[in-house]
């Protein structure tokens, strides 16, 4: 009777099996042969939920600065005033926002308007910078007596590039009030930025009981193993990439001011904004410092290249004070990769995605080694408990 019953569960759970199977082959058909439709469902779909994305991103580079003032208030509170304990949440969220509109309106009403100049000027002036390099070539294949062969192969090649900046210069000049006119034209995107902001306020006032309602529906609607495993996954990849990308944005944030003072202070042209570039792409790891340089060492070379040897010095020093000093402090070993995994991160993720997979290769990657190492360390000491019954024989 208890084989019958064995049986009959073991054909049962082979007729589940083959209709699971069953119907992810039909779901997969038809996903594959209504893949337009889909693309174009899920494109609604984004663009439905587009607010609450950005209000999501936006909470979650902003939670660090929140703690950060919720510590003080409370640690005041606990000396001062013990009442203002249940206010340090909605004022920590007050002075973090206070504190993000001070900065865009510095960008908006300081930064955009000297870039938008720099630009400008450095399409206007790019020819007579690219005449007076050829100038300085000339004089120079006059004083290291050069083949005429290898000046005919140097003037093409400089002919070559000063085509084509001649023919960028027009698309350069256009660029600025191009963005000020798609700037304007996307109210859609404005308001998608307000609602998202409000999300982000509701996110950051409410987040424990948001995680909690989310931990419940895991361990309600998943087997109990694999609830674990998505909540650890969870928290490990909410702390990896927390660490990371508040860190890296503070980084480059503070190496794009000093950039741009020093540039400022040594008077070197154009100095907000190659000191921007600087800092923009100081968020990517290992390859930022080596890719902000090379605009500002073209640009700076065209105006003077004497000047383009002292700014490749200036960068070698900023680099190194960031280097051995800021990113320790700021970022730590927040991934907890070695530079060789860090370089295979960036390099891969920027081969697959480009500058996106560059910048969040790191996070992603680290969040990966992070499991594989736990999975790695389990299965060790799962062995190692199985084989640990056998060693008091050999002690005997």
């Amino acid at each position: 009777m208890n084989m019958d019953r064995s049986e009959t569960n073991l054909d049962s759970q082979k007729i589940k099996g083959y209709c699971m199977v069953s119907a992810f082959t039909v779901v997969l058909y038809l996903g594959l042969s209504n893949l337009h439709r889909l693309s174009g469902l899920l494109s609604t779909v984004i663009g439905l939920l587009t607010p609450f994305i950005i209000g999501l991103v936006i909470a979650f580079i902003l939670d660090g600065v929140v703690m950060t003032f919720e510590k003080l208030f409370k640690g005041f509170a606990h000396h001062q005033n013990k009442k203002l304990r249940g206010l340090a949440r909605p004022l920590s969220i007050l002075c973090t926002y206070l504190l993000m509109a001070a900065g865009i309106s510095v960008l908006v009403t300081v930064v955009v308007p000297q870039l938008a100049t720099s630009l400008t000027q450095l399409g206007n002036s790019i020819p007579g910078y690219l005449i007076s390099l050829q100038q300085i070539a000339e004089r120079l294949s006059l004083e290291l007596n050069l083949d005429q062969a290898v000046w005919d192969e140097i003037s093409q090649w400089f002919n070559t590039l000063v085509g084509q900046m001649l023919a960028f210069i027009p698309q350069l000049l256009k660029m600025v009030p191009q963005m000020l006119d798609l700037l304007a034209s996307v109210g859609g995107g404005v308001f998608n930025f307000v609602i998202g902001l409000i999300v982000s306020i509701y996110l950051l006032l409410s987040k424990e009981k948001l995680l909690s309602q989310l931990s419940r529906l895991n361990r309600a609607f998943l087997p109990e193993k694999a609830s674990g495993t998505v909540a650890e996954t969870a928290k490990i990849a909410s702390q990896t990439f927390s660490n990371y990308v508040t860190g890296q944005l503070l980084d480059a944030l503070i190496v794009g001011v000093v950039s741009v003072i020093g540039l400022t202070i040594f008077r070197f042209p154009y100095a907000m904004l190659i000191g921007v570039v600087m800092g923009i792409t100081n968020v990517i790891p290992f390859f930022g410092p080596f890719i902000g340089a090379v605009p500002g060492v073209i640009i700076i070379f065209m105006v003077s290249p004497v000047r383009a040897l002292w700014y490749i010095l200036f960068v070698v020093v900023v680099q190194q004070i960031d280097g051995n000093i800021l990113a320790p402090r700021i970022i730590g070993n927040s991934v907890g990769l070695s530079p060789i995994w860090v370089l295979f991160a960036v390099t891969v993720g920027g081969g697959l995605f480009g500058v996106p997979g560059m910048v969040l290769g790191t996070p992603v990657f680290a969040i990966v080694y992070i499991l594989i190492g736990r999975a790695t360390r389990k299965r060790e000491a799962q062995r190692a408990h199985g084989e640990a019954p056998s060693a008091p024989e050999e002690g005997s």
